[in-house]
């Protein structure tokens, strides 16, 4: 099967459903999901650099489209070793990394933004649900949805993002799940976490979830046979669709 096949497939109902039904619902992860994170750590590696010009040579090897998860680990593939720097530059990350400066840094994979606004032209209700915390990343999340040219945030797009920095990303977006059904029915989710899609995959069991295989945190559980996987949201799908 084709990996768009199901997307089709899950959007085509809707041509059928019901006027009484639920509104259905497109939910969408924004890290590593619709947006590439590797800008972001590279910009972080490279002002930590600045202070610490040991790294600078390695720094100068990261390619931003090819950075995995853990940019400390990005480095030492490439050979570098001081640890107590690395556990400096651990700290730096996680003081930098979920703010509204560097969040803007980020890239949009390519066909995100074409995939988000197709399905919203089908009349799904798009629901950014993220582990990003609103008082410190809300205001550059917005700024970079704009900046894409996602949807923003309206009567028909809802952004959700957690309450506070520390609550875990996962507990913030089962939360959220009562929610969801109060709105609608969700059908379609795209998430990059493999626990988080078989989390939503148990929730919504009618849905279709989507893995968009980017990277991910270590040590997820096995994805579950019923979740769907896309390497790319890129290609001519859409535009040879009726859903532009």
């Amino acid at each position: 099967m084709s990996p768009d096949r199901p997307i089709l497939e899950a959007l085509g109902r809707l041509k059928t459903r019901p006027a009484t039904a639920p509104r259905p619902i497109a939910v969408y992860d924004l890290d590593s999901t619709l947006f590439c994170t590797g800008p972001r750590n590279l910009a972080i590696a490279r002002a930590f650099s600045e202070y610490r010009h040991e790294l600078r040579p390695f720094v100068e090897q990261l390619e931003a489209e090819r950075m995995g998860w853990n940019v400390m680990a990005d480095l030492q593939e490439l050979g570098f070793a001081d640890q107590a720097i690395l556990t400096e530059l651990r700290h730096f990350w996680r003081a930098t990394f979920f703010t509204d400066h560097f969040v803007t840094m980020d890239s949009v994979y390519p066909g995100a933004v074409e995939l988000v606004k197709a399905v919203q032209k089908t009349g799904c209700l798009t629901f950014y649900l993220t582990g990003r915390d609103d008082p410190g990343m809300r205001q550059g999340t917005l700024q970079a949805l704009g900046s894409a040219g996602f949807p923003l945030p309206a009567e028909d797009v809802m952004l959700r993002l957690k309450p506070t920095w520390e609550e875990d990303d996962l507990a913030f977006k089962t939360h959220l799940f009562d929610e969801l059904r109060q709105l609608g029915e969700v059908v379609l989710v795209f998430e990059n976490e493999p626990t988080n899609a078989n989390c939503f995959l148990r929730a919504f069991p009618t849905s279709t979830v989507v893995l968009h295989a980017t990277i991910h945190s270590p040590d997820p559980e096995p994805l579950a046979p019923g979740v769907h996987v896309m390497e790319s949201l890129a290609g001519d799908w859409i535009q040879g669709s009726d859903l532009q």
